[in-house]
């Protein structure tokens, strides 16, 4: 299958890459490298030994995606492109529904443009979608209810995404995310944000490596067991399994088609039991500081994923031992 990403050289998208490329698809990358670095391109074809073209370009760029699409006879899309800081959402609400919302509609429209035949779509969405919310585990049916701009973003396309799949040749997937962490057991691609870390592991890792004195820890007095945030961590290589799933499931699907799914462990964590078992793990001390909750967080949000079980065929296999070890791997090894 002939298939783009993008943001493909962030985070997710590197990691969904390696597994696209060792499936043997026909692949091209497209990210603005707003948010990471050109050395994740040599990194995605070191591990997987393949060679793959590469577009410097933003999601917005209707007419440019759109002749990349026509080129490469572009049959399935993989959307990771977006800004995802739910602190600068709050700070920058317009450019996060520019980018988020009408980035997408962009894409969208460059791909029906480019392609007149079956168009698959798979969003990365997220579990702020839901909000705070009022049964745990958190199913997909939870009523939609996001707190901060950055969640309001992503019901936003998805509210879009549905519509576009009720007419024309459109199967499409949107996978609300928990909380993903951990890095490829290579040590060569993991979670590497420009400018001061906002997610935990991140953080935590400046912190261990001696780059920050302390980490810095958002609420105490949530209504949890110790005071922290509670979340559900699922490991990025789990989560790359996720979308593989997901274009399995639509390439064998015959009629239009969108659906939602929740990837996650369906268990929590707190703030303080990461802390204690990444140092437990890692052999390290990561000293921390209390600060004051920040705006749009909530205290417990962990999901139940036997739809994704179900219907998928898809599973978490990593433990949280391991998503600690293989993210401070990567840290060691990391150069830039």
């Amino acid at each position: 299958m002939n298939i783009l990403i993008t943001g493909a050289l962030g985070y997710i998208g590197s990691h969904v890459a390696v597994k696209i490329l060792k499936e043997n698809h026909n692949l091209t990358l497209l990210d603005n490298l707003a948010n990471s670095k050109i050395s994740n391109l040599k990194k995605i074809e070191k591990i997987s030994g393949k060679k793959t073209d590469f577009y410097k370009l933003d999601v917005r760029q209707e007419s440019s995606i759109k002749k990349i699409i026509e080129k490469k006879n572009i049959e399935a899309i993989f959307h990771f492109a977006g800004l995802k800081s739910v602190k600068n959402s709050e700070n920058y609400p317009q450019d996060y529904f520019d980018v988020n919302v009408n980035g997408s509609k962009s894409l969208l429209r460059a791909f029906e443009k480019g392609r007149a035949g079956k168009k698959i779509f798979i969003f990365s969405s997220s579990a702020t979608i839901y909000g705070n919310p009022k049964l745990l585990p958190c199913k997909e049916t939870h009523k939609e209810q996001p707190t901060n701009i950055y969640g309001k973003t992503k019901k936003g396309v998805e509210i879009f995404l549905k519509k576009k799949a009720a007419k024309g040749n459109w199967k499409i997937i949107s996978l609300r995310y928990f909380n993903p962490i951990g890095s490829h057991p290579s040590g060569l691609i993991g979670d590497n944000p420009k400018g001061k870390p906002e997610n935990l592991l991140p953080a935590i890792n400046k912190v261990a490596k001696g780059k920050e004195k302390e980490l810095l820890i958002f609420g105490s007095d949530y209504p949890t067991f110790d005071g922290t945030a509670i979340r559900d961590y699922i490991h990025v290589e789990d989560l790359a399994n996720g979308h593989l799933s997901a274009l399995k499931y639509l390439a064998k699907k015959r009629k239009n088609v969108y659906d939602v799914f929740n990837l996650g462990t369906g268990r929590g964590h707190s703030v303080l039991e990461i802390v204690k078992n990444f140092e437990k793990v890692n052999k390290v001390e990561i000293p921390y500081k209390f600060f004051p909750k920040r705006k749009g967080d909530i205290a417990i949000n962990y999901a139940n994923v036997s739809k994704a079980n179900s219907f998928l065929n898809w599973e978490t296999k990593k433990s949280l031992d391991q998503m600690l070890k293989s993210t401070w791997l990567y840290e060691k090894n990391k150069t830039n």
